[in-house]
């Protein structure tokens, strides 16, 4: 016997108490941060494709002012004259120009794989370069445009000309294959160009008045360059054309791209799309050129529940119940410890009466013996449940506001680098601007003779370089730092002059080489910044002279990639620490940048939050890459900042009420738990057993079980002891009760059964005197069924007596309950057949009482008599209320067990049963049993609430078992 039930219990309940706890703090912490986080997810995307759209629109820009540049005279004049019939010298003379041409713009291969410059016919020169190799394209694999026109293709790969398209695989080789009338040449030369543009985008100035073709084949990374890295961002992008072409997509997903298109086409901005995850789709077009870009993003979830953090939550479960664990055990080993004991000694002394005390001075000294057991279990649920779930709740705010403000940042971080990206990117197309002015005639040829600058109507047209857009002006000096051209101020470029130090500066520079100028005052005595490149250009004399082209770009130049009013960029000059970019009109950017740097406070990929003004800002230092200027960037969190705090507010408060309805689960269990025992403290007080409520309730074997059924056992012989002695008086009492009883009997049964009869009689000619019908039909029956009854003749009648004394009995019945029932009647033998007495009316009764009386409709009782194989076959059914299996099981045991008992002579009394349902019946079998033997037969079927039906078996023609 094991005495650590309440114990056991006592612990499992603080432990799950811990569980569920601790459950609903997660839960509430989950569903309490799911607003905030899906607001920085949501806001850390927006950032990022914001500015992947930027960059997107700055390569296509690049790639735009590069198709116009290459359908300039300066390019396409190679193939546009007949070198072909002119000496092999002069051509290869011009075709290396061209080359050196190309080779001076400084194209990207991560923008530009090739170029092709194609002539109308045989006559003139073609031209192709592949810039990842930097090598010219064999003439060989470079078809004519007339040869172009013999395919018929060349339709469809001009008719998008001046806009980027891309050109699946097989598009113009696989009807190429059926073109056999071509030479062999000719072939090859279409087969390598079609080759060469197939499964690319390209971009193609259409064959334009001077019959020159110029090809563009763009790099396959070119656009995801653009995109950021996987780890802050798990997107795709896919970009159509004006046709709802797909031009590119790093979705590889073909089936979800076709039903994006298809949304597009339905005029659909925004929707979710499902394939492996739910998706949200935003679809934007890129103006003027008509470009449809999709943005696959997964529908934004908590940011705040990651991995670590629910990681770091499950570790911190795991503690707290097992310090909740702990604590229970070691607290109620000290609370049961004097149960256990008193249960034991209990346990011990329940074998005899033995009165003896037990020490109290056991108890007294054990620890929190001065405490109620009410006080004792408060104590244990409040210390094992209340203060680890105290503790857990502080480190789970902390933890969960330190990762709300950590997620912050890590989107910032995304939404920083890919600023820093776009500037870099920004930097790059400037310099790519400057390299294709650079390569101008118009400017390289100025130190040329017969070649003057050019005039006010001269020059250089937006549609020439629309990147000139964002610069300011720019000025062409010579080697000795005088301006030899100027976009402004024309008619005085005198106003420009290079000073010392920076012709010292800029001598030191090789050709090509392009230099960034930041803080220098423009013309205008503006703060600007300006790029500077070196040049080596061709004089009069056949030699080489330095030049230097200087662009100034406008003021507001980077003001798109901070356009967000929540972002921030200044720009400082890493050799000066000096500012020379803001983005923000406000000085406290600025200064807190400069002020930042200056103190070397501040870490590359460093981020911290910075009050600036009134606002809260996320402020981190990056390098820009290539360049000697850092990035102090800010991002303003204060509407954020506002839900964390709404957010800790509505977190508290729920755990208030989480505390409070703890609280009250406690008080409430502890008084369930000591309920049983203030109950046991009461009865001991008054000397008396529990009741049988309280004992069921209290019947287990823990502590206060045992302890209650010793006492109860000890009550319980105390009280046989005394009832032994008033047993005997009531016993002597009895006695003399019956000697009573037994003389009135004898005298009742003096009186002379006429009399009854004669007094009926009277009542019934009484009864037909006044009229009284139905009591003069009651009383005759009940004549009819006392001399019947009272009749000490044979116990065998014939069938028809036994008949009729049933009919007796229901017409009593059928008074009495007035059309509630019917009778039916199915006799099929003949009546003056013998049976034994007394055997239908019983069971009559009883489908009376049991089965129609308490029925709600009209009661049905049908008594069917039919001779069977060497006996009668006595059916007796209705349609009443019916038994349950239960209550059927238990009548059929009833009937065998209470036959068999009385074989065996069992003369002691009848165990009390709740329903007297059966008396009359077993009273009947036994009768049949006894008389007829093993002949006879009785089957009883019943279904609740679809009536009972008992089926006599009675053999004819044999002696009775008792003659």
């Amino acid at each position: 016997m094991k005495f650590r039930s309440l114990r056991n219990r006592l612990i499992f309940i603080s432990f799950l108490l811990s569980v569920l706890s601790e459950g609903i703090l997660i839960a509430i912490s989950y569903w309490n941060t799911s607003g905030v986080g899906i607001d920085i997810r949501q806001a850390a995307r927006q950032n990022v494709t914001k500015h992947v759209e930027s960059q997107l629109m700055t390569k296509l820009n690049d790639i735009s002012s590069l198709a116009t540049q290459l359908d300039s005279m300066d390019f396409i004049n190679y193939s546009r004259e007949y070198y072909n019939l002119r000496p092999p010298d002069e051509a290869e003379r011009l075709r290396t120009v061209l080359n050196e041409r190309l080779n001076k713009l400084h194209l990207q291969p991560s923008l530009v794989e090739r170029a092709y410059f194609i002539g109308e016919n045989e006559n003139q020169k073609n031209l192709g370069k592949q810039f990842s190799q930097s090598s010219l394209i064999p003439e060989e694999q470079i078809p004519w445009i007339d040869e172009l026109r013999d395919t018929g293709m060349i339709e469809s790969f001009t008719r998008f000309y001046d806009m980027p398209t891309y050109i699946p695989p097989g598009t113009f080789t696989i009807p190429l294959k059926t073109m056999t009338h071509f030479p062999e040449d000719k072939r090859k030369r279409l087969q390598a160009f079609f080759e060469s543009i197939e499964g690319h985008m390209i971009i193609n100035n259409g064959v334009n008045f001077l019959n020159v073709l110029t090809v563009v084949v763009l790099d396959d990374h070119m656009l995801s360059m653009a995109l950021p890295g996987e780890d802050s961002w798990d997107g795709y992008i896919t970009l159509l054309d004006n046709n709802d072409h797909v031009l590119w997509s790093n979705l590889s997903n073909e089936q979800a791209i076709r039903a994006a298109v298809g949304k597009v086409r339905q005029g659909e901005t925004q929707w979710v799309q499902e394939w492996d995850d739910a998706y949200e789709v935003r679809a934007k077009t890129i103006a003027p050129y008509g470009i449809q870009l999709l943005f696959f993003e997964r529908k934004a979830s908590n940011a705040i529940w990651d991995a670590s953090l629910l990681q770091i939550s499950v570790l911190l479960f795991g503690a707290t119940l097992l310090i909740s664990l702990l604590v229970s055990i070691r607290l109620s080993n000290r609370i049961m410890y004097p149960f256990n004991v008193l249960a034991r000694i209990s346990w011990r002394k329940e074998s005899n009466v033995d009165f003896g005390h037990i020490p109290e001075d056991r108890f007294a000294r054990l620890p929190l013996s001065k405490f109620s057991i009410r006080n004792k279990i408060l104590l244990l649920l409040f210390t094992s449940v209340m203060i680890p779930f105290i503790a857990a709740v502080a480190l789970h705010v902390a933890l969960t506001y330190h990762s709300m403000f950590n997620k912050l940042v890590d989107s910032t971080v995304q939404s920083a680098n890919q600023i820093v990206k776009e500037t870099r990117n920004r930097m790059d197309s400037y310099e790519s601007l400057t390299n294709s002015v650079a390569t101008d005639t118009r400017l390289t040829n100025l130190f040329m003779p017969y070649n003057p600058a050019p005039g006010v109507d001269e020059k250089f047209p937006i549609s020439s370089y629309p990147g000139l857009v964002d610069v300011s002006y720019f000025i062409l000096y010579n080697s000795q730092g005088l301006a030899r051209y100027s976009s402004t101020f024309i008619n005085n470029i005198g106003l420009f002059r290079l000073t010392t130090s920076e012709m010292t500066t800029l001598e030191k520079l090789e050709p090509e080489q392009i230099v960034w100028v930041a803080g220098k005052k423009d013309v205008y005595d503006h703060p600007a910044i300006m790029l500077i490149k070196k040049l080596s250009l061709p004089t009069s004399d056949g030699t080489m002279t330095n030049a230097y082209l200087q662009m100034v770009l406008k003021e507001d130049t980077f003001q798109s990639v901070a356009s967000d009013r929540r972002e921030t960029i200044v720009l400082l000059d890493e050799a000066t620490d000096k500012k020379f970019y803001s983005s923000a009109p406000e000085q406290g950017f600025a200064e807190m940048a400069v002020r930042e740097r200056a103190a070397g406070t501040f870490k590359q990929e460093e981020s911290q939050i910075r009050k600036v003004g009134s606002s809260n800002q996320v402020m981190m230092q990056r390098s820009i890459p290539n360049s000697r200027w850092t990035a102090m960037l800010f991002f303003t969190i204060d509407d954020i900042y506002l839900k964390i705090n709404e957010m800790l507010y509505r977190y508290l408060l729920l755990i208030v009420l989480i505390f409070a309805a703890i609280l009250a689960v406690v008080w409430y269990l502890s008084m369930l738990l000591v309920k049983p025992i203030e109950r046991l403290t009461q009865a001991l007080e008054a000397g008396e057993a529990l009741d049988g409520m309280v004992t069921e309730e209290l019947n287990r074997r823990d502590e206060i079980g045992l302890l209650v059924l010793s006492f109860n056992n000890m009550i319980t012989k105390i009280n046989d002891l005394m009832e032994e002695n008033i047993k005997k008086q009531v016993r002597e009492k009895d006695l003399v009760t019956s000697k009573m009883k037994a003389e009135l009997g004898m005298l009742q049964q003096q009186i002379n059964p006429h009399f009854l009869y004669n007094t009926l009689e009277a009542i019934n000619m009484r009864a037909r005197q006044y009229g009284a019908v139905e009591v003069s039909a009651m009383v005759n029956s009940l004549a009819k069924i006392f001399r019947f009854t009272i009749n000490t003749g044979s116990e065998v009648v014939p069938l028809a007596e036994e008949i009729e004394h049933v009919r007796n009995y229901l017409t009593i019945q059928e008074l009495r309950f007035k059309d509630a029932f019917i009778v039916q009647w199915e006799i099929n033998v003949p009546d003056s057949l013998p049976i034994l007495k007394f055997i239908l009316q019983p069971i009559v009764e009883n489908a009376l009482q049991h089965g129609i009386e308490e029925l709600y409709e009209q009661g049905v009782i049908c008594i069917a008599i039919h001779p069977a194989e060497g006996g009668l076959q006595i059916e007796i059914r209705d349609n009443g209320l019916g038994m349950d299996e239960e209550v059927l099981r238990q009548l059929r045991r009833s009937l065998s067990d209470d036959y068999a008992g009385s074989e065996s002579g069992d003369g002691g009394e009848e165990e009390p049963r709740k329903r007297s349902t059966g008396v009359g019946l077993r009273n009947v079998y036994h009768r049949l049993r006894i008389y007829y033997g093993e002949a006879f037969a009785m089957h009883i079927e019943s279904q609740e609430f679809s009536g009972t039906t008992i089926t006599l078996y009675i053999p004819l023609h044999q002696e009775s078992h008792e003659s």
